[in-house]
């Protein structure tokens, strides 16, 4: 008869490990060690405006078209003013006439054969002739739209030889040459983002990399995101960029 075979003995118990280290920070809410964060960023121009039409009437020479650049004062428009510059023509005529009686009744002032009642009432004229002519000059200077700057044409609203109204928007146009960049980043980076901090923008469009500083910061915090409105500039030439443009701003802030 064959001996029973004892079994092994079991063990008492699992190998004791030592525990897992708690991040009590996280649980408490502590603020945690900042890291680097990239910020959605906008490329916008800094001067930019919309020309309206200064006058009612037809456009007789309307040259630029979208994307074309324009010099500081280039003419960006034209109407057909024959009517205000037959109205300047009288005016200009109306004060030579009465300058010539103002002449005369100032010889004759002079040899004391007038009154001086005369004389005061055409000096009047004659001031109220410079009037007119200025006032018609103003109205003739209506007639023609230099560019205020140089730049590019962003949008075209009007078409040669079109009748517009007073008023009625005929370009947009902006620098292409100053641009600025627009982002928002979290409220709590005041403590160390002042003007000046460097850091750099990835642009979708380009695919390149461009060197930027901070330039302004907003007046006021929006307390729902708990964040803040800052603008920069990029640093040296960036041709390629263009308003509208639009990327990530990499900052690296200080542990």
């Amino acid at each position: 008869m064959p001996w029973p075979v004892t079994p092994p003995p079991k063990p008492v118990g699992a190998p004791i490990t030592a525990p897992a280290k708690r991040d009590f920070s996280k649980e408490l809410d502590l603020p945690q060690p900042e890291v680097e964060r990239d910020i959605r960023v906008q490329v916008t121009a800094v001067t930019a405006t919309t020309i309206g039409a200064g006058m009612a009437g037809r456009l007789v020479q309307f040259p630029l078209k979208d994307g074309d650049r324009f010099k500081q004062g280039q003419v960006l428009a034209r109407f057909d003013c024959a009517a205000q510059d037959g109205a300047l023509a009288r005016a200009r005529a109306g004060q030579e006439k009465r300058r010539k009686v103002f002449e005369i009744q100032e010889k004759q002032r002079q040899l004391g054969t007038n009154s001086a009642l005369e004389f005061e009432v055409a000096a009047a004229e004659a001031r109220e002739a410079g009037a007119e002519v200025a006032a018609a000059q103003a109205m003739a200077g209506r007639c023609v739209i230099a560019a205020p700057f140089p730049g590019r044409v962003a949008a075209v609203m009007a078409r040669e030889y079109q009748h517009v109204p007073e008023g009625a928007p005929l370009l947009e146009i902006l620098s292409d040459r100053d641009l600025e960049l627009e982002m928002m980043v979290p409220s709590r980076w005041l403590a160390w983002l002042k003007i000046g901090v460097r850091f750099e923008i990835a642009v979708d469009e380009t695919g390149r990399t461009y060197p930027a500083t901070l330039a302004r910061m907003s007046g006021k915090v929006d307390a729902v995101s708990q964040s803040i409105k800052v603008y920069g500039r990029v640093v040296g030439a960036a041709d390629d960029l263009l308003p509208g443009m639009s990327g990530r701003a990499l900052f690296k802030p200080p542990s």
